[in-house]
């Protein structure tokens, strides 16, 4: 064993220095996301403090190092900061000092879940969106990310049926048919041990999968679209509402803009009327939807909501502009369940973290956190929707463009019914696809700029010798 320490240590050093002068930055990135989901703190971790050391957090710090590293030598391609980055920006410090102002109080149990939560799910997600903003990109790199996202796909969609139909001897990591690790045991919850992140990666690779098709022929495209049902079964199986709602909004936003003609209103309208029609036939069936847990308890979830929500709107209405501080939900919502003006089941949610991202920020951060938020989600969905519509846009950006609508519409449905900022994974996840389709928006604007330039210095001596003298 020392021996074998003795020959890798020494080696992954190496890699390590070649990695920092001249390894890819977006692998690097696709390297943490891979790592994070698959590799994450389940697989392996040593505790060092309140921050356990973990696979992602050594390979954040390792990009991170390279990306300074490659900054100073002028290897990585500088953008100017638009709208969405400001606003960005202006969201996090906006977090920041609602955290500060409010003293990061946790709670008994988890004194720094506070500050943890601004680390993991903004810092390290915004860090990430930093570096691919700023890397080097193009076709390759693009092909890069959507090649990598499908071949997750494939594993994750193997993982998910081999999770429900029982075969826990082929799962890997081995983590995964443990009971006692994680949550939605039974469900198809993938090495994230969580049903709502393992269906938002796999939605998010069944669009990369979709997306990817500029790559390919005739032969290379029946091959994706095989993969295709894998992985919306895998979907299926993890018998979260959230997850199938937001991936039927992605399925209709792509067959919105990838179909030809009439066909992009006909095909999206017959499968969302089919759609609204299950949906009122089979509401009770959905609502007591059976996964790893009774059917009342399913029940019970659902009007857990209504809860969160009434509590939500009463510490909202006390303090409107700047919210109760970031992270201070968990201890400041305890006041508000004695309330017994309502028939909900208020004190149901005592031991509970909230279950939406948005009204978690509302009562935490104010208007004034959330409406950045939605700005920032605004500003990513209008530089997709350039990139889909740009004539000047090349298949591949178009492709990008899709790709993040898409993403984008199973992000806020996963949003408006789990809390998805505890573990890095989720929104990193997001902010890396946002990253890649600003970087790209603002190339082609650049390009365009420098086109006309150059036709403007072209056509100038040949407009002047066509003027009349004397103007």
């Amino acid at each position: 064993m020392e021996l074998l320490t003795l020959i890798i240590v020494p080696a992954a050093l190496v890699w390590a220095l070649v990695f920092l002068v001249r390894g890819s930055l977006v692998a690097g990135v696709l390297a943490v996301l891979v790592g994070g989901a698959v590799f994450g703190y389940h697989f392996f971790h040593a505790e060092l403090g309140p921050v356990p050391l973990t696979v992602d957090r050594v390979l954040v710090v390792l990009v991170a190092a390279a990306f300074l590293v490659q900054g100073f030598l002028r290897r990585t391609d500088p953008k100017p900061l638009g709208w969405p980055d400001w606003t960005l920006i202006a969201f996090a410090g906006a977090l920041a000092l609602s955290g500060s102002l409010a003293g990061w109080q946790g709670t008994p149990s988890e004194p720094y879940v506070a500050i943890c939560r601004l680390i993991n799910g903004y810092l390290i997600p915004l860090l990430l969106y930093g570096i691919v903003r700023q890397s080097p990109l193009g076709r390759r790199p693009t092909s890069l990310v959507h090649a990598t996202l499908t071949c997750l796909g494939v594993y994750l969609a193997v993982t998910a049926i081999l999770e429900v139909t029982g075969q826990w001897w082929a799962v890997f990591p081995r983590h995964i048919a443990d009971p006692d690790v994680g949550l939605h045991y039974g469900r198809a919850r993938g090495p994230m041990v969580h049903a709502v992140s393992c269906g938002l990666y796999l939605g998010t690779c069944f669009f990369a999968a979709w997306a990817y098709r500029w790559r390919f022929g005739r032969l290379g495209r029946a091959g994706l679209y095989v993969l295709l049902p894998l992985m919306l079964a895998a979907v299926a199986c993890t018998f979260t509402r959230s997850v199938w709602l937001g991936t039927a909004a992605g399925v209709l936003i792509a067959l919105a803009l990838a179909l030809p003609g009439r066909w992009r209103l006909v095909v999206p309208g017959c499968i969302l009327a089919a759609g609204l029609l299950v949906s009122i036939v089979r509401l009770d069936a959905l609502t007591s939807l059976r996964r790893e847990d009774t059917a009342e308890d399913s029940r019970r979830s659902v009007s857990m909501r209504g809860a969160f929500t009434y509590v939500s709107w009463l510490m909202f209405c006390d303090r409107p502009l700047l919210g109760v501080g970031f992270g201070q939900f968990p201890t400041a919502k305890l006041p508000y369940l004695s309330d017994r003006s309502t028939d909900l089941d208020l004190e149901s949610i005592r031991g509970y973290c909230h279950h939406n991202t948005f009204l978690s920020l509302l009562t935490e951060s104010g208007l004034i956190g959330l409406g950045l938020y939605l700005a920032v989600l605004a500003g990513w969905a209008h530089t997709a929707w350039f990139l889909v519509r740009s004539p000047a846009a090349p298949d591949w950006a178009r492709a990008q463009g899709l790709l993040l609508l898409s993403v984008l519409a199973l992000y806020a449905c996963q949003g408006m019914f789990h809390e998805l900022t505890y573990t890095p994974i989720d929104n990193a996840l997001v902010f890396v696809l946002a990253g890649l389709s600003v970087w790209t928006r603002a190339t082609i604007c650049r390009q365009e700029t420098l086109r006309r330039q150059g036709a403007e210095v072209f056509l100038r001596p040949v407009a002047n010798s066509l003027l009349p003298r004397g103007i």
